[in-house]
């Protein structure tokens, strides 16, 4: 055991069905919900090492941008009067069947939107005090192993240019296993002096499009992962953390709930079966960043902060967790952990408020549907590169704090 603390608390944040379904990011185009399948969450972890105090907010929602909370200051101002807002960091899980909460249509204006959102800030809030409250010393183990046949490389080459691979499902067996594709699935637990488990956090790499379109509010396959985890009563709280997934798909989409409900529990069960292997540490370190990255002529955003990244990295002995906004792609994570110099990486995305798909140079070369241009893709060609540098520059400033 060490000073490190961890507690954990939950609210449901799951809208009214009016406040809609993106049903085209292109056309900017949304529709009222017309049922519930799977509610949605708000998970709070809640670290204390020494004076020091965070966060980390997982919500089952697409994404988050400044346009869309009002302004991404104050809108993390009203989640803590105990906590700095640096010091909280956000997570989406991306599900696409969550309310349009990007700003890719009108409906962060209505009414309805505005309340709810009002909403998800108090409860988050109020999960924060809590999950602060039941804070108790813990330990730090982790685990890793492969879920195969349910995440591919999307991006499929053709003489027309780069499709989607859920433009030609069934998907031929020779695809499945293009590269790159990581489907490494992580965990890290937290657990008490008498070794129950306060909380597991669950890193995985894909996007939840099972379901996508479908007119019903579903916290997709990450939440069918959680609540799996929930009914065994060993795991604590469960929180699933989104792996850079921009050209990442499941071999399914858009085909229904059995399939996400088939592809949670397959991650439940591949993470109940993980050896754990302990974390050796003193406590938490964590650092901050916010970069303004640069935009494409051809794009023109009616608001520049959309474009402001802010980058967080938490590091528990040889252990560091970087977040990344946006989508970036499978290959700059692996770039990053690659380079880290840690001895354990793992890289989150959809974290903070969104900044779009971050394509390689490589994609952005070829195109197709991630490299835009539009308000889903706008960052100037590159960029990945440096959102590489920065996190790998974060990764050595804790790693040598660490030393």
């Amino acid at each position: 055991m060490n000073n490190l603390q961890a507690g954990t608390a939950q609210v449901d944040i799951t809208p009214p069905l009016e406040v809609g379904l993106l049903t085209s990011s292109v056309k900017g185009l949304y529709e009222p919900f017309q049922s519930v399948r799977l509610p949605l969450k708000a998970r709070i972890l809640v670290l204390k090492s020494g004076e020091d105090i965070l966060a980390l907010v997982s919500l089952d929602l697409l994404a988050l941008n400044d346009t869309a909370v009002g302004g991404w200051h104050n809108f993390k101002k009203a989640l803590s009067d105990i906590i700095p807002i640096e010091k909280i960091i956000i997570t989406c899980t991306h599900t696409h069947n969550a309310p349009e909460s990007v700003a890719l249509s009108d409906l962060y204006l209505d009414a309805a939107y505005r309340k709810w959102l009002s909403r998800i800030q108090d409860g988050i809030k109020n999960a924060i005090l809590q999950a602060a409250i039941a804070t108790k010393p813990c330990s730090v183990a982790m685990a890793s192993s492969k879920l195969e046949g349910y995440s591919m490389q999307r991006r499929i080459p053709t003489p027309e240019g780069i499709i989607m691979s859920d433009s030609i499902q069934p998907v031929a067996p020779a695809l499945l296993n293009r590269e790159p594709v990581d489907r490494r699935v992580r965990s890290v637990i937290f657990q008490d002096a008498t070794g129950h488990v306060i909380a597991t956090l669950v890193h995985a790499i894909c996007h939840p499009v099972h379901e996508m379109c479908m007119p019903h509010i579903s916290a997709e396959f990450p939440g069918e992962m959680c609540l799996a985890l929930e009914a065994n009563g060993e795991n604590g709280m469960p929180i699933f953390l989104n792996g850079a997934a921009g050209d990442i798909n499941p071999p399914t989409v858009s085909e229904g709930p059995a399939f996400a409900q088939r592809h949670g529990n397959a991650l439940a069960e591949l993470v109940q079966e993980q050896g754990r292997l302990f974390v050796e540490s003193s406590g938490f370190r964590s650092v901050h960043e916010e970069i303004k990255m640069p935009v494409r002529n051809e794009v023109k955003l009616a608001n520049d902060r959309d474009a402001l990244a802010r980058l967080n990295v938490i590091s528990i002995g040889p252990l560091a967790i970087v977040f990344i906004p946006g989508e970036p792609f499978v290959e700059t994570a692996l770039a990053i952990e690659k380079e880290s110099p840690f001895k354990h990486t793992i890289v989150a995305a959809y974290a903070e408020n969104t900044i779009g798909y971050i394509p390689t140079l490589q994609a952005s070369r070829e195109g197709g549907y991630e490299a835009g241009p539009g308000k889903w893709s706008f960052l100037e060609k590159g960029t990945d590169a440096l959102i590489t540098k920065e996190a790998l520059r974060l990764l050595k400033e804790l790693f040598n704090q660490e030393r």
